[in-house]
Parts: structure tokens; sequence; C-alpha cells
């Protein structure tokens, strides 16, 4: 199903169920006792949303195999007592807890669907972005779609699509209503600078303070309302929010990197794969949150909101709140700044 809402502005949005309704079409046959053959199953991960979520997520042939045979073990009747056992063993049987979740929780899923499919939510949802964008980006973009889907716990956005595990998006607005979608929504309406012809010694450390600022600031939306709520959301949705608080050590480790390319004039430096297992996968959010969280509750919301597609200033403005601020967070050193500040003047405003 694909769903359009317009407005008095005449901005529509799209809502694309198709992936999701595939879903649960294949797996109501699976409940009458059909088996998910390959075949099937290669058609159902061919469907646009599908494939494009899979291959952002990197899942390999063996994951996915073990995936189909997870469907098939929740929802086929021969395998209940087989499940039973299963089920209790979450971390051997990761694959198949996740997807039981959808089994045991179809109804309120539905029912979630049905809400997102109404349009004044998407009154939460940009109300949720817009608080933490400048006043010259808020608005509407009608060329997004959204797709829902039925398998895994996670949420993408890029370009003009945002893919929203159902799962994931009803947990979320269980505690407010838009946050998910208003974190990915801020990721496509903040429109991030591409910094074009960056230096080869230079490319890490630009994606690194790139990623911090793209999901430092988001985060603002949905994860401090995360944190305050874990006992009321399922473990592996809160679960990798406890990396958020813990990034000490990697502000050091910039810190640490930017002080050798002072040194050495750019040729001792690290490589952007290096930046991402520094930053723990996490695509930013750590030390991305630790940091905007710094700069709000030191008062300097107005400035990141203001600034929020500058990812130098980021630090500029991480620096002055962490030195007021009373739980004593690492600083960045003078000759760390003054770095990049070179790297500001070198690239800020020369994107084009």
């Amino acid at each position: 199903m694909i769903v359009a809402f317009s407005n008095t502005v005449s901005t529509a949005q799209t809502i694309n169920t198709e992936p999701l309704d595939a879903y649960w079409q294949m797996v109501d046959k699976l409940k009458q006792g059909d088996s998910l053959s390959r075949e099937t199953w290669k058609r159902f991960l061919k469907i646009e949303a599908n494939e494009t979520y899979v291959k952002n997520q990197g899942f390999d042939s063996a994951y996915l195999e073990g995936l189909r045979k997870a469907i098939e073990i929740v929802y086929m009747p021969k395998y209940d007592s087989l499940l039973r056992k299963r089920v209790k063993d979450t971390m051997t049987y990761w694959r198949i807890y996740k997807v039981n979740n959808y089994k045991v929780h179809e109804k309120e899923l539905k029912d979630y669907q049905n809400t997102i499919l109404q349009p004044g939510y998407f009154d939460s949802l940009y109300n949720s972005a817009w608080e933490w964008l400048p006043k010259r980006l808020h608005k509407k973009d009608s060329s997004t779609t959204i797709y829902l889907l039925g398998i895994e716990n996670d949420a993408i956005a890029g370009g003009h699509t945002m893919i929203l595990t159902l799962w994931t998006a009803y947990n979320q607005d269980k505690l407010k209503s838009g946050i998910l979608t208003g974190h990915e929504m801020h990721h496509i309406l903040r429109k991030p600078v591409e910094f074009k012809n960056v230096e080869d010694q230079d490319k890490g450390i630009i994606y690194a303070l790139n990623v911090v600022l793209n999901e430092g600031s988001a985060d603002m939306i949905d994860k401090k309302i995360n944190l305050a709520n874990k006992a009321n959301l399922p473990f592996e949705l809160y679960f990798a929010d406890l990396l958020l608080e813990q990034a000490d050590s990697i502000i050091n480790q910039l810190d640490s990197n930017l002080i050798k390319m002072a040194e050495s004039g750019g040729k001792t430096f690290k490589t952007e794969r290096d930046y991402r297992n520094l930053i723990k996968w996490t695509s930013g959010h750590c030390p991305g949150y630790y940091m905007a969280d710094i700069i709000v509750r030191n008062g300097y919301k107005k400035q990141l909101v203001e600034n929020v597609q500058n990812p130098f200033l980021f630090i500029y403005l991480y620096n002055q709140a962490a030195k007021k601020d009373q739980k004593h967070p690492p600083v960045f050193s003078a000759t760390a700044i003054a770095y990049v500040k070179h790297l500001e003047k070198k690239y800020w405003g020369k994107e084009e």
C-alpha cells in the first residue's frame, strides 16, 4: 500500500507499506503450514526497500539464510516446541527473538501501522525534526518516501528515502510520537555539506567531524528520551544507546590524532576506517550524542541549531561547553583546536 498525504501548501508525504504488507502475507501462509522456500524469500528480499536495507546493514548470505530459517521456526506450527525452547535463549537465537517479536505483538503492530498512516502523524514528525534545525531548514520534504519493513529493528535515512522497521518505530513512538521519524527526517532536512576535493590525508578526520555532528545533533531528538525510559523499551532498542555516554576515551583519541596531524603537517593521519573503528561503528552516535548533550546542557542549544551544518563549529561549541561543564568532560587541546581551524579554512565554504 502507498499512502500520500497533502496539506495546505501542497506538500505531499508518502508512506509505502508494500514491503511490510508482503511480510504479513508471507507469514500468514507459514501459519497455515507452508514452508518459506528460498525462491519466495529471494523475491521478498528483492522488494526495493528490503534490498536497500539489507545492503545498508551489510547482511551476508549466511545471515539472510539464518533469518529465513528463523521466520520458519517462529511461524510454522510444526516448530512450536522448538520455538518455545529457543526463544528462551535470546543471545544464542537472536534472529528468532527478533522475528518472534513481530509474531507475539502482531495485533499491536498492525494497529500502530494504521496509526502511522494517519495525516496527523506528520505534525509530530516534523515538529520533532524542526526543533533541532534553524528556521531556514523548516521545510517539508515532499519527495521523501517512508518505507515500513517487517524485519529487523532499526531505521535508516538517506537522500529522499527513509526506511523504518515496524518494531523499532512502534516502540519509539510509544515513548513520544514522531521521535524516531523526526530523527531520520532531521538527517534529510539538515542537508549535510559534502566536501569536495578533500586531500587523502584529511579524508579520515573530515569523515569523523561530519558524522559526530550528523548523529549528535539528531540524537537530541530521541536519545535522551530513550535513556530515560530504558525500562519501557525492549533491551535490543536501548542496548546500543548505552554506549552513547561512554565517549571520554574517543574524544581523547580524537585530540591525540589532531595533535599528531598538526605536528607532522598532516603527514601522520588516520583513515576513515580507523575512525569507524574508533567510534565503534556507531555512524557517529558515539561520541556525537555525548558532545551534543554537553553543548546543550551548558546553554549552547541556539548556537548548535543555527550552525547545524558546520562540523568545525560543533567542535568549538563542544570545547566551550566542556570547559564550563561541572562533570569535567575531556577538552580538546589548543593544538587540536588550531588544526580544526586549519581544516575549516581549507574546506569550509569551498564545497562547491
